[in-house]
């Protein structure tokens, strides 16, 4: 897969366990954060694609995953990223 396709794919898993992913400017990397009643994943609009595939991979394989559908490769990015965090 090009990259592009792997961030539109990890950003539409985090849509489905109802996380919401915008790009900002700042000084920051990106993370996962809850505002009222919302979970966030804010990622710096400046991150490369590679950056943020990693940023949304590594959220991705903190979150329980069994249950959700996606293609393998896109699987096999999130366990990846695990495997180097963990």
């Amino acid at each position: 897969m090009k990259e592009d396709e792997v961030i539109s794919g990890l950003e539409e898993v985090m849509g489905s366990l109802g996380v919401q992913v915008r790009y900002e400017k700042g000084d920051f990397d990106g993370g996962l954060c809850k505002l009222k009643d919302k979970r966030l994943l804010i990622v710096n609009s400046a991150a490369l694609p590679s950056q943020r595939i990693k940023i949304l991979a590594t959220e991705l394989s903190q979150m329980e995953l069994e249950n959700v559908f996606m293609v393998p490769a896109l699987r096999q990015v999130i366990d990846d990223v695990g495997k180097e965090k963990g």
